[in-house]
């Protein structure tokens, strides 16, 4: 579950043996309240290592009503059933169930769409956060909320080495962890006028500063596909890690179960004289059930 810590918090996290500051442990009037840490639960890949579209899994466009939702998750539950497709089977329709499950819940869905867009974000992820670190890293990360962002420039003037300013897009960002003293940054926090700038664990940062970098929408034909990224992006990461954490789940599963046995010749000759008995069973029963119609006698 998400809880984000805004910048009043009582005291900035010190790393392992670094040096007491009493005047940090003194909390001004903005630090007061109590200082709470993002917490992500854990989107989903296909066997080729790209994230699973809900979309084209289900044969829908994103414009799809409830109802065409449904239509295409009952006829692919039918194609794809364990009874018919086997093992395959079990684990697509796992999958099916996981894109009508999101898709057919409004606030569900609509943390998807936040999470993804119409192109698909996530599917460039590396797991690795653009802010670099000073000294030794910390359990708390500072990360600035894109959206929420005036332009102010408060945090840049007072913690140079830690915040910079994207001058294309008219907002501050971090840099560097930790870049400026202890002192600064609480001045620098201190002094944002919209409380953009939060306090994350540092597991959770990667996927927050990749997901609030605009994005690149699909393209159609000769229109321009122009840039992107979620209005929520706490909301957004949550959905994120959620579907990262089954997809690690099924990958382990899939190797623990290990390859599939490969048929001997003779299961292959047993399986398919097994099938024919089957069939002159039917043809058995067709005939039998024609002569009782048509009096036919032997």
């Amino acid at each position: 579950m998400f809880s984000t810590t805004p910048n009043h918090l009582l005291s900035i996290p010190k790393s392992p043996g670094s040096h007491h500051h009493p005047s940090l442990e003194k909390p001004s009037p903005r630090w007061r309240k109590k200082s709470t840490i993002i917490r992500c639960s854990y989107r989903k890949k296909g066997e080729d290592g790209k994230m699973v579209d809900y979309y084209k899994l289900l044969g829908v466009s994103v414009d799809s009503n409830p109802q065409e939702i449904k239509e295409a998750y009952r006829k692919l539950q039918k194609k794809h059933h364990p009874d018919i497709a086997g093992q395959r089977g079990h684990e697509y329709t796992i999958m099916l169930n996981e894109a009508y499950h999101v898709l057919m819940t409004e606030d569900n869905r609509r943390n998807y769409n936040a999470s993804i867009g119409r192109a698909g974000l996530g599917r460039d992820f590396s797991g690795v956060g653009y802010s670099s670190w000073k000294g030794p890293l910390r359990s708390q990360a500072l990360f600035v909320d894109e959206n929420a962002c005036i332009g102010c420039r408060e945090c840049v003037h007072h913690a140079g080495n830690t915040f910079m300013m994207d001058d294309a897009l008219g907002c501050a960002r971090v840099r560097v962890q930790f870049g400026d003293e202890d002192k600064q940054i609480e001045v620098s926090l201190d002094s944002c006028p919209v409380n953009c700038i939060h306090w994350v664990d540092r597991e959770e940062l990667p996927v927050l500063e990749f997901l609030i970098r605009p994005q690149p929408k699909e393209a159609y034909g000769v229109f321009s596909g122009g840039w992107e990224r979620p209005s929520n992006v706490f909301a957004a990461a949550k959905f994120f890690n959620k579907q990262l954490k089954q997809q690690n789940h099924h990958h382990n599963q899939r190797r623990a179960q290990g390859p599939a046995d490969e048929e001997t010749t003779a299961q292959v000759k047993a399986r398919a004289m097994a099938s024919i008995k089957l069939k002159m069973d039917q043809l058995s029963r067709l005939g039998s059930w024609m002569r009782d119609l048509f009096g036919y006698s032997r």
